[in-house]
């Protein structure tokens, strides 16, 4: 593949020892500068950061020390050992490049916030944006570096990065990793493989930013996060960019926003409790039960789909407070309504599954029975929601009495043309650009963009703010009126937080339409999928509940005169793609469910694998292959590790051990059928093979004595740091929840 232009990219075949600053600093090229405002400019050139810890515990309590350092600039990669090395190295580059609050250097590092704890009271800090409490974004030094999260500008894993997102700066990995259950210091021996793992770290970290660089224009363009390229790319359709067709449009676009404000907190927290993700649950009637023959089929693109065919809030909210059942019927049928219910003696008449969340109920009474978390019944419940949310309801519980309380209704419309056609773009760019092999980036920046295009509608309007002040995180009660105001008055404004609570309503509702049909042969549901038996039975269904997609589509676009292609682009194969529908994905051979993001598969050519919400499949299902089949008898624990890796760099020979595991299976040789019977409450897998780290912040300053795998011990210090050690995973679930599933299975509830 040929590269780019970028002369650091030259440099990747060597490294520098803190102690050769010189020759490293001598190595980089002038950088330019490009004006980022009034105050001040960046250097427009790519710079990474990291480094590798080692926990470690004295009589029961928790240490972690540094004992590895890298940095990347502009391709230039040094390395050191200690603080004082890196401290070193970090003032003879301020100086060499002439680093300052006006010319600033943005060193990026994957998930700042792990590295900003152990360099906190390194630094002094002129600015620390934080959207969460320990979790900067970015942190400005008074001497003008400016560290900036890589996580939160891809969404991706460092290993993703580098094995996907590096076209014209690819970087060579070794195969391997360091061993992090072995303890380091500063001074225990490290091999130039183990370094190389160090260096070829922030070289992945440079490339991206060196692309990000070229595509974006240069380094002041690049967002802070990854929702900010679908914010900017959305805000500038709306607003045009300055021909007098375009002002004329930002003069009627900003008109809508003025219309389209919260006009009070009140209005905010009813929308803030009507607002809930999508809805993820497994029917009671199987959980736990081994099933065969479960189909499963999923929505494409169901948010977007939802945002572009549906209509939405287009106006202020008005106030009716408390209505009649009549009355709120009728202005469900005409305007979109945000109310709370009070419901007594309420009880489910689908038994399924069960709609209502138990979470979001404002008021519950103590006689209430769940089933993991969705209501049955109760005496009495408050709970806001939408129509949308309501039309389940009134499908699925009955009961005695309901009030319709704080009633408000909006003026339904489709969302502006504007935004919807951002959204058509993304969706055409994820849909033509997919499996093109010389537009890899270009998919995968439009796949991100239409996954964002929902998710910075529901940004929380009221925050409380994080601030890292004096050494010490602070968090500041958000003062509602101004931050409320503010939002209501933000001229650049260009999005309204109500379209996505609706957006999510519409979406549980056309999920659950496909519960209500599958019914008893409904297994579980998750946002924009089910899974269920006898597929043949509901294919009428789906064909109909398609061709509505379809048609909801085309009446949006006739309705803004936008050409039917755009919103059905084609495949690289000529394949028509419709948002919304429902597309068959798999028939598993075998299928468990035990609860949400809970479940254990077979697919047809006999390989296995599951789903458990927190839990790394890749190195948890080695573990209970090994542990609940007979595989051992055919296969070393490292082929079935193999068969399991997500190392792009061994796919051929990961494909390949997969494949003798599904022979295996279909020739007769593997059992599974105790792995199965072992995926239930009680499973216990060891801290090795989770992928889970427990994460313990110290804040305090230590000197302690640490001794390294070798019996080497020295003394190490720490101002603040974060001790973090694997954890085991147990599958527990609730007394209360297997006895209601027994009671339902067996026909005694």
């Amino acid at each position: 593949m040929e590269t780019g232009k970028w002369q650091g990219y030259k440099n990747y075949d060597h490294y520098y020892t803190w102690s050769k600053v010189l020759d490293f600093l001598n190595e980089l090229n002038e950088p330019q500068i490009i004006p980022a405002g009034r105050s001040h400019g960046y250097f427009n050139i790519p710079s990474a950061y990291d480094i590798e810890v080692s926990s470690f515990y004295i009589d029961d309590k928790k240490y972690a020390t540094m004992y590895l350092w890298a940095i990347c600039v502009d391709g230039s990669s040094i390395y050191g050992r200690t603080w004082s090395d890196f401290e070193f190295v970090i003032k003879h580059l301020v100086d060499y490049l002439g680093v300052s609050l006006k010319n600033r250097l943005i060193i990026y590092v994957h998930n700042l916030g792990y590295e900003f704890q152990f360099i906190r009271k390194r630094f002094d800090w002129k600015k620390v944006f934080s959207i969460k409490n320990r979790r900067p974004v970015y942190a400005l030094t008074t001497g003008g570096i400016e560290f900036r999260c890589s996580y939160f500008l891809s969404n991706f894993s460092l290993a993703y990065i580098g094995a996907n997102l590096l076209v014209n700066y690819p970087v060579q990995k070794a195969v391997g990793d360091l061993d992090y259950y072995k303890v380091r210091h500063y001074a225990t021996p490290v091999t130039k493989k183990e370094i190389g793992y160090q260096i070829a770290d922030v070289q992945v970290v440079c490339s991206y930013i060196q692309e990000k660089i070229e595509s974006d224009g240069n380094i002041a363009n690049i967002p802070l996060t990854n929702t900010g390229y679908v914010r900017n790319y959305c805000r500038a359709s709306c607003f045009g960019q300055g021909t007098d067709h375009e002002k004329k449009t930002l003069y009627e676009y900003r008109a809508l926003m003025k219309g389209l404000q919260i006009t009070s907190e009140q209005e905010y927290d009813q929308l803030k409790a009507a607002f809930a993700g999508g809805y993820t649950h497994a029917s009671p009637l199987h959980s736990g039960q081994v099933l065969e023959d479960v189909g499963s089929i999923d929505r494409t693109s169901a948010y977007p789909f939802e945002m572009l065919s549906k209509k939405f809030p287009m106006s202020k909210g008005v106030y009716l407070g408390t209505i009649s059942k009549d009355d709120a019927k009728f202005f469900m049928r005409h305007y979109c309504c945000l109310f709370t219910i009070r419901v007594k003696n309420i009880s489910s008449v689908f038994e399924p599954d069960n709609y209502i969340s138990i979470s979001r109920c404002s008021q519950l009474s103590d006689d209430y029975i769940d089933q993991n978390g969705r209501l049955v019944e109760a005496s009495e419940i408050m709970l806001t929601i939408t129509e949308q949310d309501w039309e389940i309801i009134d499908k699925t519980y009955e009961w005695d009495e309901v009030e319709f309380l704080s009633f408000r209704i909006y003026e339904k419309g489709y969302l502006p043309r504007d935004l919807i056609m951002a959204v058509l773009h993304f969706y055409n760019g994820k849909t033509s650009l997919k499996d093109v092999a010389d537009k890899i980036i270009e998919y995968m920046v439009s796949k991100n963009m239409l996954n964002a295009s929902y998710g910075m509608m529901v940004t929380s309007i009221i925050r409380d703010e994080n601030v890292y002040e004096n050494n010490e995180w602070q968090t500041i009660a958000a003062d509602v009126t101004s931050q409320l105001d503010g939002y209501n008055k933000n001229f650049q404004r260009f999005l309204f937080y109500a379209w996505g609570v609706w957006v999510t309503a519409y979406a549980r509702n056309s999920l659950w339409k496909g519960i209500l049909e599958f019914g008893e042969d409904y297994v579980y549901a998750d946002t924009d999928s089910i899974k269920a038996l006898n597929f043949e039975n509901h294919i009428d269904w789906v064909e109909v509940a398609n061709f509505n997609c379809q048609s909801a589509i085309m009446e949006m676009c006739k309705f803004y005169n936008i050409p039917l292609s755009y919103a059905r682009p084609k495949t690289l194969k000529g394949v028509i793609k419709d948002l919304g529908v429902w597309e068959f994905e798999c028939t598993y051979k075998t299928f468990k469910t035990i609860g949400a993001k809970r479940y254990m598969y077979e697919f047809k050519d006999g390989t296995v694998s599951f789903t458990v919400s927190g839990l790394n499949k890749n190195t948890a299902m080695p573990h209970l292959l090994w542990e609940y089949t007979n595989i051992s008898n055919y296969m070393k624990f490292e082929e079935v590790t193999l068969a399991y890796t997500q190392d792009s760099r061994l796919a051929k020979e990961s494909k390949k051990a997969m494949e003798k595991i599904g022979k295996l299976r279909l020739d007769g040789e593997l059992d599974y059928h105790y792995l199965f019977d072992r995926f239930r409450d009680g499973l216990r897998i060891p801290k090795e093979f989770t992928g889970k780290l427990t994460m313990t912040y110290i804040d305090d300053y230590f000197s302690v004595p640490c001794t390294d795998y070798l019996g080497n011990t020295v003394t190490v210090s720490e101002g603040s740091a974060i001790h973090a050690e694997p954890q085991a995973y147990y599958l527990s679930q609730h007394d209360s929840y297997l006895r209601f599933i027994e009671g339902i299975q067996d026909g005694s509830l």
